[in-house]
């Protein structure tokens, strides 16, 4: 237990949490999750916006909605895609880490 909190964490409460930093652990996928904060992208416009090929811009996605970080809609022959409501994560400002600091919010079903 924490003692400063009251909080104590289960096992596998633990491991969810670890599981979704090592989703958040690359660099693309943060800045695929600093992109589409507040709004919804297409797969091609994240895909310019990263500077990756469709492939690895699909493949970070995948990971990415796989661990219910992101959602995904289709409108015809497009994927969009955005952070899920409360699922989400938020960028906050971080003066010693410019703005890499992020606050997770998760909410495990």
């Amino acid at each position: 237990m924490n003692p400063e909190s009251g909080l104590s964490y289960t096992w596998a409460s633990l491991i969810k949490a670890a599981r979704l930093l090592k989703v958040l652990g690359h660099p693309a996928r943060l800045q695929i999750l600093n992109f589409i904060e507040g709004s919804e992208e297409s797969v091609s416009a994240i895909q310019r916006h990263v500077g990756l090929t469709q492939a690895m811009t699909s493949q970070h996605l995948k990971v990415m909605h796989a661990a219910k970080l992101i959602q995904r809609r289709r409108q015809g022959t497009s994927v969009f895609y955005r952070i899920t409501p409360d699922r989400g994560a938020k960028m906050l400002e971080c003066p010693e880490a410019g703005k890499l600091f992020w606050l997770i919010i998760y909410c495990a079903s």
